[in-house]
């Protein structure tokens, strides 16, 4: 077996071997990553049945479920019955391996580091694209992404940086765990009050609780100032991205924004998990009825807020996760220094 020197030796030398296979390897797990959207919304196991055809329900065979490869060898079309699957299977498959190729790129030099943050690259994506189908945000990639974000920060201190001082191990773990505690406070903190701002200002529920928690996940893992980053960064590359197909949608009458208007899935999507989806989270649409109806009195008063795009339901989760992966793949220096420098010009004595 390796050792830590030599893998380091051959990355050296060959820099682009262990990369080809970090995206091999982050490919594999978006294919269960596409297994895991569809089904926690639905309330299904990720483990059993196997993948099969959701058109015919035959099993589906290892050489008809290859990463990013099966979509074109087989035209999107299943073997067994024709049915189509949609090309998003093999997007998230190539997503999740090009930022896990990334990851193994800059951060290398510490293996578990690269290998939790694999972990939290999949809640990212997970919590993103079911917030995206469904703008449900489920506990997996909110409540227990904070847990284990908090525990593998106190067991593994070198995610935040706090190892290799010289101090006691514990000591680099409590002061690790504490960074991490305050990444959860501040990402859930500062994301409530502008929730809570926005409710009082637009006199309606901005933002679903569900995106605080899952705050909470993401300063778990990469510290208050990616907390920060994530929710400010986020909300910026979304709006680059949303007002310009409000836009759109106000001069051609399409209806590209991201989001929805009533239903959480698609009823007519191609994909008959989705449509299962959609039934699971139909109990949750119901409570909201009341609100619902409120909201379409005002729209037949004469609003016209739905032909501009404006009041569209769009979810927030993508943009945090988003956030927070510009933060930690390509941002991370700059805006530490930028924090760090901040709190020097703040904290600095005062020259009487």
């Amino acid at each position: 077996m390796l050792s830590y020197e030599e893998i380091l030796q051959i990355n050296q030398a060959h820099p682009w071997f262990f990369a080809f296979w970090a995206f091999v390897f982050g490919a594999c797990w978006g294919s269960f990553m596409n297994v895991v959207i569809y089904r926690v919304p639905a309330g299904k196991s990720v483990v059993k049945p196997g993948s099969h055809c959701y058109a015919c329900n035959t099993p589906i065979k290892w050489y008809d479920n290859l990463p990013i490869l099966s979509w074109f060898i087989l035209r999107g079309k299943a073997r067994c019955c024709g049915a189509p699957f949609s090309v998003r299977y093999a997007l998230i498959e190539a997503l999740t391996g090009g930022l896990y190729m990334w990851t193994w790129i800059i951060y290398h030099e510490h293996f578990m580091v690269v290998a939790i943050l694999w972990l939290f690259i999949a809640l990212m994506i997970g919590g993103a694209f079911v917030d995206f189908d469904t703008q449900l945000l489920p506990n997996l990639f909110t409540v227990w992404g904070l847990v284990i974000g908090f525990l593998l920060s106190f067991f593994f201190p070198e995610l935040h940086g706090q190892s290799g001082s010289g101090d006691p191990m514990l000591l680099e773990q409590l002061r690790s765990a504490a960074l991490s505690a305050t990444g959860a406070v501040v990402g859930t903190g500062v994301i409530l009050w502008i929730a809570m701002l926005a409710e009082v200002a637009l006199r309606k529920e901005a933002m679903g609780f569900g995106d605080v928690l899952f705050m909470g996940c993401i300063g778990a893992f990469i510290g208050w100032k990616g907390a920060i980053f994530s929710i400010f960064g986020g909300a910026l590359l979304g709006t680059a991205v949303v007002i310009p197909l409000m836009l759109v949608n106000s001069i051609l009458g399409t209806n590209l924004t991201p989001g929805k208007t009533s239903n959480p899935v698609d009823e007519n999507s191609d994909n008959p998990e989705e449509a299962t989806a959609k039934k699971a989270v139909e109990a949750e649409v119901a409570d909201e009825s009341q609100e619902n109806a409120e909201s379409t009195d005002a729209k037949e008063d004469g609003d016209g807020d739905e032909e501009l795009g404006i009041g569209v339901a769009i979810p927030f989760g993508p943009w945090l996760a988003l956030g927070a992966l510009v933060y930690l793949l390509v941002a991370r220096e700059w805006v530490d220094n930028y924090f760090d420098s901040m709190q020097s010009l703040i904290f600095a004595p005062v020259q009487m």
